[in-house]
């Protein structure tokens, strides 16, 4: 039986008109944020928002309509939706940088999954999320392979739009010039990393995405960052530490760009790990200056 998220699909094509922004193409295929429901019903993390510009949040199971819940609603030019289809176009009246509570019912509230999502909706017109596919259920290992493809696929647009930091340095190698190159992760474990992770206080960067891999006695982490600090990031050490406290300094840093509160860049970290544990590893990183750090426990492998 095909999913639920993807019988929405003609419906979305069929009713352009709920749209406010214009057709788009691969792009927006590229840019799809994908999240799953909590146990405790709460969103993983927030969905940026912009005035003017449709988010479409398609959901693998059917939803209440008539009960969704949205601060500010009279400050959305539209809201629309669907049986498993939400579509929200914010007017020009809401400021960058708000925060919003959307809550979303789904339909067989008996079951023994969550009864109810909430999200946090941020006003962000710089980096709209346009697209969020919302997994209820378990995802599939298909659903993981594609959000790694579009990863890797917005780190090479943002490297051909001479985003990337690095400017003069040699080309990644490894793991990390895969992740930046290559639309393929042959015999490539990958794993969602955001979930289990905690970042010691106190702590000025935020991780917004991530995910871990593993090849053999290689470690990466992909991850989109975000700082509180009006001074923006640039990391320039990396130390992976296992549960015995042994420590493994990471390959040369690769970034997308500076990570600051105006905009998420992406960090790829490689190590070179001699243990097969997979799991309880912390992470910390220093800047350029050596003058900031941040450290997160929690990190596992697949």
């Amino acid at each position: 039986m095909p999913s639920c998220l993807f019988v929405a699909l003609p419906v979305l094509l069929w009713s352009t008109h709920v749209l406010a922004a214009p057709p788009v193409g691969n792009d927006a295929v590229e840019a799809t944020l994908r999240m799953e429901v909590g146990a405790d019903g709460v969103g993983t993390r927030p969905i940026h928002i912009g005035p003017g510009v449709s988010t479409t949040l398609l959901f693998d199971t059917d939803i209440q309509q008539d009960q969704l819940s949205l601060d500010s609603r009279a400050q959305f030019a539209r809201v629309s939706t669907g049986s498993s289809v939400l579509v929200l176009v914010p007017s020009d009246d809401l400021q960058g940088g708000s925060s919003l509570k959307l809550s979303i019912p789904f339909k067989d509230a008996g079951s023994a999954l969550p009864s109810r999502l909430s999200l946090t909706l941020v006003v962000d017109s710089g980096a709209v999320d346009r697209q969020v596919e919302v997994y209820r259920r378990v995802r599939s290992a298909e659903s993981y392979r594609q959000e790694v493809q579009q990863l890797r696929a917005e780190i090479e647009r943002l490297r051909k739009e001479g985003v990337s930091s690095g400017g003069s340095a040699p080309e990644p190698t490894g793991l990390r010039g895969l992740l930046t190159a290559s639309t393929r992760l042959p015999g490539i474990g990958a794993m969602k990393a955001e979930g289990s992770i905690e970042c010691r206080r106190p702590c000025s960067l935020t991780l917004m995405r991530g995910s871990a891999f593993t090849s053999g006695p290689r470690r990466a982490v992909q991850w989109g960052l975000r700082t509180a600090d009006k001074k923006p990031w640039t990391i320039g050490r990396a130390v992976l530490v296992d549960r015995q406290g042994k420590e493994w300094q990471s390959f040369p840093p690769f970034q997308t760009g500076p990570i600051s509160a105006e905009s998420e860049a992406t960090l790829i970290l490689e190590f070179d790990v001699k243990s097969a544990e997979l799991e309880g590893y912390q992470l910390r990183v220093t800047d350029v200056d050596g003058a900031r750090t941040a450290q997160w426990s929690g990190l596992n492998f697949p």
